[in-house]
C-alpha cells in the first residue's frame, strides 16, 4: 500500500512540475519542432482567460501543408550573434521573428530580437541598456503578471536613409494568462498553459519620424509533447506613431495539419506587382489577370492622401518625379478586397 501511495504522490509532483513553466523545461540547443501555418483570421481568443478554460481552433483552415519550423538555437552561433553577447538561447521562427535570451533558476531575461519587417527588412531589436524580464520561475495560471520597461538600440536599413542606429524603449507584459484545454483539427490537449506577452516599443527612424511596433504573441504549451509550443498566434504592427500603419502581420501555427483549406482566390489582388522600389522617376503597378478594375490611393506616413487614380488595365504608370522622397503607402481595393503596399520614392 505504502507503495502505490508513493507512485501516486511521484505521478502528482510530476504533474504540477510539467504543469508549469521552469528553467529545466526551457527550450535547449537542438530543440525543434514543426508547426502548420492556419487560417490568419483565426480569433486570438484574448479575453479566454484562467483555469479550465477551451481553445477551439478545430474549425480553422490551413493553407495547403504550408508550415514554419521553430527551432532552438546556442545563441552564439546564429548570425547575429555580434548584436546579443550576453544571449545563450535564440528561438527561431522561421522566415519572421528571432528572439534572443538568457536564464537562470530564477527568470527569463529577454536581450531583443530580430524581425523580418516586409517592407523595411530585418530589424535588430538589442535591449542592451535595460533588459526585458520575461518570466519569473517558476510560473503558471497563479502567478503575478509581469510588467517591465526596457531600453536599447534599433538598427535597420532603409533604401533612402541608408543603415541607422537610433534608441529604443519599451514596455511589455508578460503572463501565463490561462490553463486548460487546446482543440485543434484531429486531437484536444488538455494541461495546456498559454503564455502571452505584449511589447511596444519607440524609437524614431530617419525619414519616418516616431515610431511605434507592438507585439501580441500568445503560445500554448503543453511540456508532455515539447519544451517548444504547440500553438502559436502572434501578430506585429509596425507603423507611424499617431499615424499611418505601414505594416501589420498575422501568423497562426499549429501543430496538427487542419483538415480544411483556405481559399487561395480570398485575395486575388494579394499578387499585384509595385514596381521598381525605391522609385525615382516612375512607379509602376500590375494587377492580376483575374482583376479588370481596382481603386488605388495613395498616402504619406502621416495619412494624407496624395494621390488616387482606377486601374483598369493590367499595367499603370504614375509619375513619381515631383513627389518629395520619402515613404508612401498603397491602398489597392477591388469589390470586397483590399492589399497594401508600402513603397519608397528616393
Amino acid at each position: 500500500m505504502k507503495k502505490n501511495l508513493l507512485l501516486v504522490a511521484s505521478l502528482f509532483i510530476g504533474a504540477t512540475s510539467i504543469a508549469q513553466f521552469t528553467q529545466t523545461n526551457a527550450p535547449a540547443d537542438g530543440d525543434g519542432t514543426t508547426l502548420f501555418v492556419i487560417d490568419s483570421l483565426a480569433p486570438s481568443f484574448a479575453a479566454v482567460t484562467g483555469s479550465g478554460v477551451t481553445w477551439d481552433y478545430s474549425s480553422y483552415a490551413g493553407y495547403g501543408n504550408e508550415t514554419r519550423n521553430i527551432t532552438a538555437l546556442d545563441a552564439t552561433t546564429t548570425t547575429n550573434a555580434a548584436s546579443f553577447p550576453n544571449s545563450t538561447i535564440s528561438i527561431d521562427l522561421e522566415n519572421f521573428l528571432q528572439t534572443y535570451s538568457s536564464s537562470s533558476s530564477t527568470d527569463l531575461t529577454g536581450r531583443g530580437f530580430v524581425y523580418n519587417e516586409p517592407n523595411v527588412g530585418e530589424i535588430i531589436a538589442q535591449f542592451n541598456s535595460d533588459q526585458a524580464n520575461m518570466m519569473s520561475f517558476p510560473m503558471d495560471e497563479n502567478s503575478a503578471a509581469i510588467n517591465d520597461v526596457f531600453s536599447g538600440d534599433l538598427n535597420y536599413t532603409l533604401p533612402f536613409a541608408g543603415t541607422q542606429t537610433t534608441p529604443l524603449t519599451g514596455i511589455l507584459k508578460a503572463e501565463v494568462d490561462g490553463k486548460g484545454t487546446l482543440v485543434l483539427a484531429n486531437n484536444s490537449f488538455s494541461n495546456v498553459l498559454r503564455y502571452s506577452i505584449r511589447d511596444t516599443i519607440n524609437s524614431t527612424v530617419t525619414g519616418l519620424g516616431d515610431i511605434q511596433m507592438v507585439r501580441s504573441q500568445y503560445e500554448y504549451y503543453d511540456h508532455a509533447q515539447s519544451t517548444l509550443p504547440i500553438f502559436i498566434h502572434i501578430s506585429v504592427d509596425f507603423g507611424i506613431l499617431g499615424g499611418a500603419a505601414l505594416s501589420s502581420s498575422t501568423l497562426v501555427m499549429s501543430l496538427e495539419d487542419p483538415t480544411g483549406i483556405v481559399g487561395l482566390s480570398k485575395n486575388e489582388l494579394a499578387s499585384t506587382s509595385v514596381y521598381p522600389v525605391p522609385a525615382t522617376e516612375e512607379l509602376n503597378i500590375e494587377l492580376p489577370a483575374s482583376v479588370e478594375t481596382a481603386n488605388l490611393t495613395m498616402t504619406d506616413v502621416q495619412g494624407r492622401q496624395v494621390y488616387s487614380t482606377v486601374l483598369n488595365a493590367s499595367k499603370k504608370t504614375i509619375d513619381v518625379s515631383n513627389m518629395k522622397k520619402g515613404m508612401y503607402i498603397l491602398n489597392i481595393s477591388s469589390d470586397a478586397t483590399s492589399v497594401t503596399k508600402n513603397i519608397v520614392i528616393k
